[in-house]
């Protein structure tokens, strides 16, 4: 209920209200428990003060208030303040605020926040510098400023905050860095922002002075005061200095305290609040920093260098590995290495630079290696050294780890975030058009713009980007980049690459007939684009077209080409938008020479449809049998630009099976709102939790879950783990419940596995729906569906389905935002589309086609969610949503390449997609999607989505937001104090789906006890029962010494890849602390982030290795490109070598399919099987070895799951020849 308040004093504020109504409402005739409301002044008054609302929750405590305290009032701050009924009712919204949240006494809240004030409050320092530690524990001083500095433990935003303003002070004279000293203008202030997790320890010395020892830079900041306080303005900057880049390394920070008292009170205070490990050190000696860092003389240095080499020396170089200077002294030595092995210059120097590296010794000690004692020996000689080493152990008949015949292309990355400069690489990466056609990966060069989290580069209503744009990254795109010795300039980028801001740059090179292509070339080989010459945005995004991810399959000739007409309305709207017919003919021969492409089994049933790149076309080709010959169709919807020298048909993803569904969180706000079935909703949730937890209940429960999740894909996991239960017959737990098999490598990866599924559930809401599938969508090409109706057939070969969908169903698109993006259609059978499965085909019939009534999809790759489950039905809809679109940004001058360059910061600036959706959820749960809010949103949302090509931004400061307002507690970013007044319980079903998902904290252990961790005895037992002799396979036993001595080697090598894996992919910037084997085989991260999205991206960046094989798993794709590389890798040496000729002209079967009945028709031949057996066999031994001789070691378990894998493949393929 509201009451109005009239009669309000000037001076009082609304928690001076609000604690002398508490001494009213928290006593009889009212509730006993304390009761929650709110209080509203408005900010108008005349002579007899202000008015505002009393917020109560429910009518009968209001009309008990208004009886006692109505016409008497109440005084606060010396004036009665009068109280009636409000014209305006309170909403339920509001309401169900009132009666989630519990009362916070404002007296005690302003207490606390006192108490933060003073316990944060910031102490003057009078030194500091930035820095870096040194192997022998001193601190080098590389940068400071001019200013007066101070640091604040700040409690209320939960970072270390140091802070620097106009200089009062001047340096003495023998300021120890006082000759890298920056200045400030008057106006401005600097800040630093630590997060806790990202300080490692506060060191404390005897003295004043204290060292944030952190893992990576902090944030910083530029505050530009104006003559106002509302006129201060907050700029993202690159480093104290907005126009001066950090000195590499310098993550740590010193501060000279004016006493020991202050120093040791801040300390306490980071401890005790933030957690952070306080060490105590008598001294910690300061030097100044290293003056000889010349970037001049190491680019000169690097250019007279192979680029693999000189990147490799750069790379050591920015990551504080090798100094200038011992750069520099390997000159001679490097020319002489890539001179003498040109192939494999890079790799020794890539080996050798590992070596230098601190690395965990209980990875190496596994090796049985000579291991040299170098400390203070010249690194040329040692460089030589390595080199003879790496040279004979390539010469002895040994495999090393080379990448497959079907690995994916190799690219080198740059990462520009505001501090840093990250080279990354070579890297495996799935490969695009520009590519293909030039090769020589070392000529293009992949640069991202992230933060310093490694998320994408985001401003906020508070702070701005615009300056860090301008003065850091700008000058990228405008006069390129040098690495290695060599000057990138900007090329161009795909749609997915310029949504996590990610480039394609390209240095000047000469192909094989002497012709120079630079980025200019390059681009204007790529077809005509006279018709966008004044549109940069829409320019872009057709360059755009041949840096998809794409893979190749058959070269079109012209004459199979066959121009056609869209479909349109009555009313002139497109129908077929994207979509085209293709002959079966030349169907069939795109999926073979795609399969060729993919080593595919092309005995599989092909798909009908194929989302595809041809020349300056794109979108979906669905086939058509009445089509004569080889023909692929072209509209005018799919036609971009004309590039009749390209008819190379790329593939971006094909029909081939179905993906599975997920709910999400805006799609349950939706259906909640529509009237699906919330329990319904909540019985899912159910189920999928169970089923995460029965992962460690038995291993047939944890195959299934694994690979419904496709999680563990990279090693086999799902298909270990069954072959594990079925042809060994172990279990997690026997029958009479004791522990049975129990490796811990495969305990703590099923861990991992339930924790990633939880995460899943709890932060994003992603709940499978059984029975309902996820498919491309298509146009009805033979006219036989009406306006309404839909066609779908379901086909999985693997799960021998095949669904016939008819009757009512639902049917959406992601993401969802209006409530007309849920739809209901009718699903029927039609004989002229039998031919048809795995997509859903729209009716071409009506004014406007159901595919853009969902969200605005098109049918050029879309996917379309099918809801079958008749409880998720809504049982009421709304019209779909219309917006005129934004005006394309258009130029008055034919646009070039800086006017693309002005489009993209435009985007990083203005890529305001994510604020979008959270100001979507956050209105709808107060309120529900059908208020005004949320449909502005919805318009600005379909705007934002069409923002790369239109070129046109939508405005953040015309974006609906609740300021200053509590948000729902399912927004909560991991690891948040959900107690905090931050949040409120949300009691919609968001939030009921939130609170109901356990998640504890959890990270796989060390194994630290003096015994095997793989119970690799249970498996050599469990092996023998299995009749090896009666199967034609060779027994268990010790192997020869040959044999021996490559899979010892073979493992080397796999452990040294795998440390480079986990050492790269670690949330820590500690080069001691690794990703963890568990969650490397997993193929998930456990640390803790406060981001779900980059959680995301950093597992796929992980998994960026994997071979381009890996076909779609299950529900979605999902490409594990560099562990699954590597594993293959293994597998490739684990082959017999007298088959591997014969191996050369047969069809791999998929590797990351989880089959049972169809097996490679290369194990049909018993000896070859038996050869095969036999080296895996050697591989497990050596694994297990090596686990017994140091059984904490990094990469043996691994290996061993490996090779245990193709041992009981090759079991199970013998047993199918009995």
């Amino acid at each position: 209920m509201n009451i109005f308040m009239t009669q309000v004093a000037l001076a009082a504020k609304e928690d001076d209200v609000k604690v002398e109504l508490a001494k009213i409402l928290h006593k009889p005739p009212f509730p006993d428990n304390p009761l929650n409301f709110d209080i509203t002044i408005f900010s108008k008054y005349n002579s007899r003060g202000r008015v505002g609302i009393l917020a109560l929750p429910s009518a009968t405590v209001g009309d008990t208030f208004l009886r006692s305290y109505g016409s008497s009032g109440v005084i606060v701050k010396g004036a009665r303040i009068l109280f009636q009924h409000s014209t305006k009712p309170i909403s339920p919204e509001k309401i169900a605020q009132l009666n989630s949240t519990p009362w916070q006494d404002p007296l005690e809240l302003q207490r606390e926040r006192e108490k933060m004030v003073e316990d944060g409050r910031p102490y003057r320092l009078s030194q500091f510098a930035f820095g870096r530690f040194l192997a022998d524990g001193r601190f080098a001083a590389e940068c400071t400023a001019d200013g007066d500095a101070e640091v604040a433990c700040d409690l209320e935003r939960r970072q270390v905050r140091f802070t620097l303003r106009k200089q009062q002070r001047h340096p003495e004279p023998n300021d120890l860095v006082s000759m890298l000293a920056l200045t400030l203008v008057s106006d401005e202030a600097v800040s630093a922002w630590y997060p806790p997790n990202l300080v490692d320890a506060i060191l404390e010395t005897d003295s004043p002075v204290i060292f944030l020892r952190a893992t990576t830079f902090p944030i910083f900041k530029m505050e530009k005061t104006g003559l106002l306080a509302s006129d201060t303005k907050v700029s993202r900057i690159q480093g104290l200095s907005r126009n001066k880049a950090m000195p590499p390394g310098c993550f740590s920070l010193m501060c000279t305290f004016n006493s020991r008292e202050e120093s040791s009170t801040f300390t306490y205070a980071c401890h005790s609040r933030f957690r952070i490990s306080h060490i105590s050190s008598t001294d910690i000696p300061v030097i100044p920093g290293d003056a000889s860092y010349n970037e001049a003389a190491l680019d000169q240095f690097l250019s007279h260098l192979p680029f693999a080499v000189a990147f490799e020396v750069e790379k050591a170089v920015t990551n504080r590995i090798l100094a200038i200077d011992e750069a520099m002294s390997l000159q001679d030595t490097l020319a002489e290495l890539s001179e003498s092995f040109p192939d494999d210059a890079a790799s020794i120097l890539r080996k050798f630079i590992a070596d230098l590296e601190e690395e965990a010794p209980a990875r190496r000690r596994h090796r049985g290696k000579r291991r040299r004692n170098s400390d203070g020996h010249p690194l040329a000689p040692r460089l030589k050294e390595a080199a003879s080493d790496y040279i004979a152990d390539k010469q002895k008949p040994k495999g090393r780890l080379q990448p497959a015949n079907s690995s994916p292309s190799y690219t080198f990355q740059l990462v520009l975030t505001p501090t840093r400069h990250i080279l990354e690489g070579p890297n495996a990466d799935q490969s695009n058009s520009v590519l293909r056609r030039f090769g020589k990966s070392e000529n293009f060069l992949r640069v991202s713009f992230q933060d310093e989290n490694r998320s994408k580069l985001r401003g906020d209503f508070e702070t701005s980007i615009k300056e860090l744009l301008a003065g850091r990254y700008r000058p990228v795109l405008e006069n390129g980049c040098r690495v290695a010795g060599r000057t990138y300039k900007f090329l161009g980028y795909s749609m997915s690459g310029l949504r996590e801001h990610s480039l394609w740059f390209v240095t000047p090179f000469r192909d094989a007939d002497g012709k120079l292509w630079d980025s200019d070339a390059i681009r204007g080989s790529l077809g005509d684009f006279s018709l966008l010459s004044h549109q940069p945005a829409k320019l872009g995004a057709r360059w755009s077209q041949a840096f998809s991810a794409t893979d190749p399959s058959v070269v079109i000739q012209p004459h199979e080409i066959r121009k056609i007409d869209d479909r349109k309305s009555p009313c002139g709207t497109v129908m077929t938008d994207g979509c085209s017919p293709i002959s079966t003919d030349l169907l069939r021969d795109i999926w073979k020479g795609y399969s060729r492409t993919k080593k595919y089994n092309s005995n599989y049933t092909r798909p009908c449809a194929m989302q595809f790149r041809l020349g300056g076309a794109k979108g979906m080709v669905v086939e058509d049998p009445t089509l004569v010959g080889k023909v692929v169709c072209l509209r005018p919807s799919q036609t971009k630009f004309d590039a009749p020298e390209h008819r190379t048909f790329d593939i971006q993803g094909t029909s081939l099976r179905p993906k599975a569904m997920y709910l999400n969180r805006p799609l349950i706000a939706l259906l909640e709102f529509l009237g699906a079935s919330s329990e319904r909703i909540l019985e899912l949730q159910s189920n999928a939790i169970a089923e995460a937890k029965s992962l460690r209940h038995s291993l047939g429960d944890a195959s299934k879950v694994l690979q419904q999740h496709g999680i563990g894909a990279s090693f086999k996991l799902p298909s270990l783990v069954h072959n594990i239960k079925t042809i060994l017959h172990l279990d997690l737990r026997s029958e009479n419940g004791e522990e049975e098999y129990h490796s811990d490598l495969l305990m703590n990866s099923l861990d991992c596995a339930e924790t990633h599924v939880l995460r899943e559930l709890k932060y994003r809401a992603h709940i499978a729906v059984p029975g309902s599938f996820t498919l491309y969508g298509v146009s009805d090409e033979w006219n036989c569906l009406d306006e309404g109706e839909i066609y779908a057939t379901v086909l999985d070969e693997r799960k021998d389905l095949r669904q016939a969908i008819t009757g009512r169903v639902g049917i959406t698109r992601s993401p969802q935002i209006h409530p007309g993006d849920v739809q209901i259609a009718t699903a029927v059978r039609r004989p002229q589309l039998e031919h048809l499965t795995n997509v859903v085909v729209f009716s071409c019939k009506g004014d406007r086609p159901l595919s853009s009534c969902l969200g605005g999809g098109d049918l050029d790759g879309d996917d379309f969610n099918i809801i079958l489950d008749p409880r998720l039905l809504p049982t009421e809809t709304y019209p779909p949503g219309g917006y005129e679109p934004l005006e394309t940004k258009r130029t008055p001058h034919v646009c070039g390449i800086s006017d693309v360059v002005d489009f993209v910061f435009d985007f990083i600036e203005s890529d305001i997609q994510g604020q979008i959706a959270i100001a979507h959820l956050r209105f709808s749960d107060l309120k529900n999607p059908s208020c005004e809010e949320c449909l502005q949103l919805a318009m600005h949302a379909s705007h934002a989505v069409d923002f790369p090509k239109t070129g046109t931004p939508v405005k953040l400061e015309n974006i609906p937001r609740l300021k200053n307002k509590p948000k729902p507690d399912f927004l909560a970013l991991e690891g948040r104090d959900l107690m905090s007044d931050q949040f409120y319980n949300s009691e919609k079903l968001l939030g009921r789906l939130y609170r109901r998902v356990p998640i504890n904290p959890w990270t796989p252990r060390e194994w630290d006890r003096q015994y095997s961790p793989s119970q690799g005895v249970k498996i050599e037992e469990a092996l023998r029962g299995v009749g090896l002799y009666a199967l034609g396979l060779p027994p268990l036993q010790v192997p020869p010494c040959e044999l021996y001595e490559e899979m010892r080697y073979l493992l080397d090598e796999y452990c040294d890849q795998l440390s480079a894996i986990g050492k790269s992919h670690t949330l820590s910037k500690n080069k001691d602390i690794l990703v963890t084997e568990a969650e490397v085989v997993s193929g998930t991260l456990m640390a803790t982030w406060s981001d779900q999205h980059r959680r995301r991206e950093a597992v796929a960046a992980m998994n960026l290795q994997v071979s381009v094989i890996v076909i779609i798993i299950m529900a979605h794709k999902c490409h594990f490109w560099q562990t699954y590389e590597l594993v293959r890798a293994v597998r490739t040496e684990l082959r017999a070598r007298d088959a591997e000729r014969a191996l050369d002209d047969e069809e791999d079967f998929d590797d990351s399919e989880y089959e049972y009945e169809d097996e490679d028709d290369f194990y049909k031949e018993i000896r070859v099987i038996a050869s095969h057996f036999r080296r895996a066999c050697a591989a497990w031994f050596v694994a297990e070895e090596a686990l017994r001789e140091c059984p904490g070691s990094y990469g043996p378990q691994s290996f061993g799951f490996i090779a245990l894998g193709r041992m009981l493949e090759l079991v199970k393929a013998a047993q199918g020849l009995l």
